[in-house]
């Protein structure tokens, strides 16, 4: 991976429809990525647990190893908000994942990650300090017929004054509290002997303040002893509860605690959880840990969106690609600005091209504004001294000489805008055809199979969510052309789409046959990624859209 320094205090405001919002906190990409890798293979136990950098007291696990990542659903509402559940629960679920654990599925494909107290108190960012209520071994059934915000037994009451259980005497001993204490279970051994069946709800909860129960956790979640429960396997999640901020649903005192945005490539699975308001259905991680970038950047963080691949060796669990990133995410180096106040990549459709491209929201300062014409080139260094490093500027600018003849072209054409939208896709032409162009020119993607094909958002009538659909208009010579050799031609031209992410290995090939052999003559065929892959003669029986 090309590692480049980036600032931390950066010089970024977001584009034009938000410009009065700043970026006010941003870590470096990779390093935030060396963390969270670190921090899921250093296996610390009780013998040398975590402690308070200032009073030297134990703390949990999770304090500094480990990742605490909670998996969420996407919406009109903010991610990091608190649910109706959660609210009346006075608590969040989240999940504990370290290279001793071997969780590999969790109930959603997206979600975040917070960092860890240990983290923070180095980087000199907030620190979370409190919150941290209780761990269960496994999934808890966690509702209000736990006590103690989800920690309690299920259906018992808790003993006057057993919680909190203030063992420890650090900052969060008004807080932690496990039902273990309570139940006679202080080890694994204990714990299997006791909770053979019904353990989903049976189970009690461990202290998450206690290095002990936190070993005794990890033990058996790895060793949980003969039972025939689905939920009670190595692979599946266990349950870490934190303490909601606020009684509301406000949760943006958490905002400066995400350290990064994750998806799992490998899994569109929704399990359906307590307080759900609506049907699970298979969801795309990436495009949710997108909104979910899109949506923290907005409240002023630039936080990365990490891959998180449970088939990967645990050193490598976790991976940032930039071509995953939809906002900007630092500057090389900090750059004496004179001419540009911002600039920031946005991840947009383009009409022309008909895919999501890269596009370099510009915004010239006073002074730039005044001398875009006389101090071209000098705006144009700067910008490339800001950008020109970004993978977003080396790697899609391959037609040298474009992202200068865009900005002299908007400059020259249109001297009244106050921001530049700037593309490095885009082919370098004349500069007469650029004018004409409105100083968008693009190279229409089309074959002698394939005449146009474009892509397009909207909701789906079955799940009700925002997918993704890619038009295609083939040609006479495409409509007659073998189905391999027209597959083979769509997925030159679209298979490295962002949106091409297919709901199960060949389901894109499926719908084109489908399409092909029962549709030959429609004058356009509407394919769906997101549709899962059921076979040839099911995909046909439900008119090439298989549900």
């Amino acid at each position: 991976m090309h590692k480049h320094p980036l600032a931390i205090a950066l010089l970024l405001c977001l584009p034009a429809a938000h410009a009065a919002q700043s970026v006010t906190s941003a870590l470096d990409p990779a390093q935030t990525l060396e963390r969270i890798n670190r921090n899921y293979n250093t296996v610390i136990n009780a013998a040398a647990p975590c402690k308070e950098p200032d009073t030297g007291a134990p703390r949990g696990h999770n304090y500094c190893s480990g990742v605490t990542v909670r998996m969420v659903d996407d919406g009109p509402f903010n991610f990091w908000d608190y649910s109706e559940f959660a609210k009346k629960l006075g608590a969040s679920s989240f999940t504990w994942i370290r290279k001793d654990l071997s969780i590999s599925k969790l109930v959603r494909p997206a979600g975040f990650i917070l960092r860890t107290p240990a983290d923070a108190w180095t980087l000199k960012q907030p620190v979370m300090e409190t919150g941290y209520l209780c761990i269960f071994a496994f999934d808890g059934y966690t509702g209000t017929e736990r006590q103690w915000h989800g920690c309690g037994l299920y259906n018992q009451p808790i003993p006057a004054g057993a919680a909190p259980t203030p063992n420890q005497p650090n900052k969060n001993r008004n807080l932690a509290f496990g039902s273990c204490d309570i139940s006679g279970v202080d080890t694994a051994g204990q714990w299997r002997a006791k909770y053979r069946n019904g353990i989903q709800q049976g189970q009690c909860s461990w202290n998450a303040e206690q290095p002990t129960d936190w070993d005794a956790m990890i033990d058996v979640h790895q060793n949980p002893g003969k039972q025939g429960e689905a939920w009670i396997a190595k692979d599946q999640f266990n349950e870490f509860l934190i303490r909601t901020a606020t009684d509301t649903g406000d949760g943006s005192a958490r905002l400066p605690h995400i350290d990064a945005l994750v998806y799992d490539p490998n899994s569109t699975f929704v399990a359906p959880t307590r307080g759900d308001v609506k049907r699970p259905v298979p969801t795309n991680g990436l495009e949710v840990a997108r909104s979910f970038q899109r949506k923290l950047f907005a409240q002023g963080y630039a936080v990365p969106v990490l891959r998180m691949d449970f088939q990967q060796p645990a050193e490598n669990r976790f991976a940032y690609l930039a071509s995953d990133q939809v906002v900007s995410l630092g500057i090389s180096g900090v750059i004496e600005q004179t001419y540009i106040q911002s600039a920031n990549w946005e991840l947009r459709l383009d009409p022309g091209s008909g895919r999501q491209e890269w596009t370099l929201v510009v915004i010239p300062t006073a002074l730039g504004k005044a001398r875009q014409a006389s101090d071209q080139q000098a705006l144009y260094d700067e910008l490339f001294s800001l950008r020109g490093a970004d993978p977003q500027w080396q790697q899609q600018e391959t037609s040298a000489g474009s992202m200068r003849q865009q900005l002299a072209c908007l400059i020259g054409n249109y001297p009244a805008k106050s921001q530049w939208n700037i593309e490095p896709f885009r082919p370098k032409v004349s500069d007469s055809e650029a004018a004409k162009a409105g100083c968008n020119p693009f190279a229409p993607t089309t074959s002698g199979l394939i005449a146009a094909s474009s892509w397009s958002q909207f909701k789906d009538s079955v799940s009700g969510r925002q997918v993704w659909g890619l038009r295609v208009v083939p040609t006479a010579a495409g409509r007659t052309a073998s189905g391999e050799q027209l597959y083979a031609e769509l997925l030159r031209l679209r298979g490295n789409d962002p949106q091409w992410q297919e709901g199960g290995p060949g389901s894109m090939r499926e719908q084109l046959d489908c399409l092909q052999n029962n549709y030959r003559a429609k004058a356009e065929w509407n394919l769906e990624p997101y549709r899962r892959a059921a076979g040839k003669e099911q995909t046909r029986a439900q008119g090439c859209n298989p549900v």
